[in-house]
């Protein structure tokens, strides 16, 4: 009786093993005929690791240390790609006894599982199941054969996936097929890939997954979205077929407490966002200009060792001009020769009111900062020379809206004063007359070429422009300013390691960038505005200018060295006006601070330009008297000027009130007289207290000869 049975179950054996055989070679038959219609381009390996994108970028600093990783994908989370050699035995073991048992022995199909999954699903609508793991990869592949959760693979789809597995195991190894799968499948959510689901779901890279999070990996693959009570149920199973253990409490606990993890998806290192948003930018702008591609890993030219330097710089000084309603600013440090940043502090940081906003690339009014500009397109047309007289008297310009009169920041005259002290000393009738004698379109321009943009029409500005009233950026004004350090030449930021950018331009000459930055330099020509002794003399060389917006909404200061350019901006986010601020006292501190920093090691001088610059180049100017520019300077008394009157303001107390007394060359052997009356010398400047009535002021030598007469009037 034995006999027989053995007998029949060779019997049906056979015939089951013949009708598979002659199934899948009908299969086969119906799949060709079918699929040779369509030609699908087999990928390589190496072409589907390229092609692979994490959604996140990682930002490396100039030394290569990881400093900021940062999302751009926003439709799923991928870590990097992660090799067979790196994968734990036990999670391959896990994953293949979960999915495709035989997946080392078949060619692409698992012919037991396809028979029986064929059986069951003959006359329904759709195949599913006893997909092998290549199978389910040519299916993440070929968009032809991806399907949604509502609609399977139809017969012909399935057919399509048979034959395009089979061409995929010709082609690739059995590591590279599961090491791809890995990558490129969902887990859970938004998880993409196995680094991201155990970063994701664990905390930890593939390499330390522990069997236990192996198992629960296995078991989300073919159904990541189940609930919580079917995945446990699945892990339960696995565990007892791996293990044979089934502690299926534990089981549920643990798969709780990793699922429930995924909402709160660690972003670390968190460095510089703001930086590689900016990066991320510019790089946009140049894929679509020049077609450049971004890679998943970006070794950016920031300085992270500078960084957190001038991060603290930037807020210890905003800290103490917190009373003056400053509360926050930006630096950004710029290579000069390369144009690589090396600094980029958009904010104060968390303790910033818009600690998302990045303050380096919002534009607002940049004050007296254009002023070097005006001057640098005056010298280079020939207008005016370092030492041509421009005066610094009241003056009514017509506009449309009526008369436009503009006014230092001190609300005092200088007089005649050279080119040299009103840039020097930021003085803003003098900028004002400069500026007339351009063409304001020209100079519009000549900003543009800097790197300016978003500028509006010429009459929109009209003659104020050469204070600032135009909204430009710290991120364009900084790099217009290192064109000055570089000669005249203008090429456009790197936030890469790559050298000077081929598209480089000549925007001034030599010869007009050196007089602009060696005027910048001058102590002297600075003293009569802010004194000797200010945050912008430093013991090594750099040219400087500071900046206010109308109504003390923006601070800045910004200045360069033979290697650095330095930009600081400080203010209020929200506009509101700063209390008694200047550039001095606002940025210059920070800029100060930042600059000494980068030159703890190294020097830095003014170089003259190849072929020197001749006496002429800086004394003559073509210009005439009746320009308003006189080609020669007296001894005389700057301030105030002839014919000035001044008004008591009855809102603040007489004691706090003064009138500024200057000579344009002081001599302890020279003294001030007031109506005849001797009040002090003239080594150096005077302050007044004010009463009303008639004055003449003089200043005497030690021989009572007068050098200078000034007459005023408080009312």
């Amino acid at each position: 009786m034995k006999m027989p049975r053995l007998l029949i179950g060779k019997t049906k054996n056979s015939f089951f093993g013949f009708i598979r055989n002659r199934l899948i070679s009908f299969l086969f038959s119906i799949g060709f005929l079918f699929c040779s219609s369509t030609l699908w381009s087999l990928p390589t390996y190496k072409d589907v690791k390229s092609a692979y994108l994490p959604s996140d970028i990682q930002v490396f600093d100039r030394s290569g240390e990881l400093i900021q990783r940062y999302r751009i994908r926003n439709d799923y989370r991928s870590e990097e790609w992660t090799e067979y050699e790196r994968l734990p035995k036990f999670l391959i073991d896990s994953v293949v006894h979960a999915e495709d048992k035989r997946f080392f022995e078949h060619k692409g199909i698992d012919s037991n599982a396809l028979i029986s999954s064929f059986w069951e699903n003959l006359t329904g609508p759709s195949l599913r199941g006893a997909s092998t793991i290549t199978m389910q990869l040519v299916s993440l592949l070929d968009p032809d054969l991806k399907s949604s959760a509502s609609k399977r693979k139809t017969v012909f789809q399935k057919l399509k996936q048979i034959q395009r597995a089979v061409e995929l195991e010709d082609s690739w190894t059995k590591e590279e097929i599961f090491t791809a799968y890995i990558n490129l499948i969902y887990f859970r959510g938004e998880l993409k890939g196995i680094s991201s689901a155990s970063k994701g779901l664990f905390r930890k890279s593939a390499e330390a997954l522990t069997p236990n999070e192996s198992y629960l990996l296995a078991a989300l693959i073919r159904s990541p979205q189940s609930s919580i009570e079917r995945i446990v149920k699945r892990v339960c199973l696995l565990k007892k077929e791996r293990d044979g253990a089934s502690d299926c409490e534990s089981i549920s606990l643990f798969v709780r407490e990793s699922l429930f993890r995924n909402l709160d998806y660690p972003q670390f290192p968190s460095f510089v966002p703001l930086f590689t948003k900016t990066i991320l930018d510019f790089s946009f702008e140049k894929k679509i200009n020049e077609d450049v591609n971004l890679s998943s890993q970006f070794n950016s030219s920031l300085s992270l060792h500078f960084q957190r330097k001038v991060e603290e710089i930037l807020k210890r000084n905003v800290k103490t001009l917190t009373n003056k309603n400053v509360k926050d600013g930006s630096v950004i440090v710029i290579d000069n020769r390369t144009g690589q940043v090396l600094v980029y502090v958009p904010n104060i940081g968390e303790e910033s009111s818009v600690s998302k906003l990045d303050l380096i690339r919002s534009k607002r009014q940049v004050g007296s900062t254009l002023k070097p500009f005006v001057y640098a397109e005056n010298f280079e047309e020939n207008k005016l020379t370092p030492e041509s007289i421009l005066s610094d008297s009241p003056v009514g310009i017509p506009v449309y809206q009526g008369i436009y009169r503009p006014l230092n920041y001190d609300k005092s005259y200088k007089g005649n004063v050279t080119v040299r002290e009103s840039l020097g000393s930021s003085l803003n009738i003098p900028a004002i007359r400069a500026l007339s004698f351009l063409d304001i379109n020209e100079f519009i321009l000549v900003l543009e070429r800097l790197g300016i943009t978003g500028l509006r029409y010429p009459e929109f500005y009209g003659p104020s422009l050469a204070l600032g009233t135009a909204d430009i950026s710290l991120l364009e004004l900084t790099n217009a300013y290192r064109t000055l350090a570089n000669g005249g030449n203008y090429s456009e930021l790197k936030f890469d390691l790559s050298d000077v950018s081929s598209n480089s331009r000549r925007i001034f000459s030599p010869k007009t960038s050196y007089m602009v930055s060696e005027i910048l330099s001058d102590r002297e020509a600075r003293s009569l505005g802010f004194g000797w002794d200010n945050f912008l003399s430093t013991a090594y060389y750099t040219s400087v200018k500071t900046g206010t917006s109308q109504d003390m909404r923006d601070n800045w200061c910004i200045g360069y060295s033979e290697v650095f350019t330095v930009g600081v901006w400080v203010g209020n986010p929200t506009g509101a006006p700063m209390l008694d601020v200047s550039g001095i006292t606002g940025a210059a501190p920070v800029w100060r601070e930042t600059m000494d920093l980068l030159h703890e090691t190294i020097g830095s001088k003014l170089k003259k330009p190849d072929g020197g610059i001749s006496s002429d180049t800086i004394s003559l100017s073509p210009l005439s008297k009746e320009s308003g520019i006189e080609k020669t300077k007296a001894t005389r008394i700057l301030t105030p000027v002839n014919g000035s009157i001044f008004a008591l303001d009855p809102d603040i107390p007489l004691g706090h009130q003064k009138i500024l007394f200057t000579f344009s060359s002081y001599d302890v052997s020279y003294f001030y007289y007031l109506n005849d009356e001797k009040i002090g010398s003239a080594g150096g400047p005077y302050l007044w207290e004010p009463k009303k009535g008639e004055y003449r002021l003089q200043v005497k030598d030690r021989d009572n000869k007068v050098l200078s007469l000034s007459l005023f009037e408080v009312r």
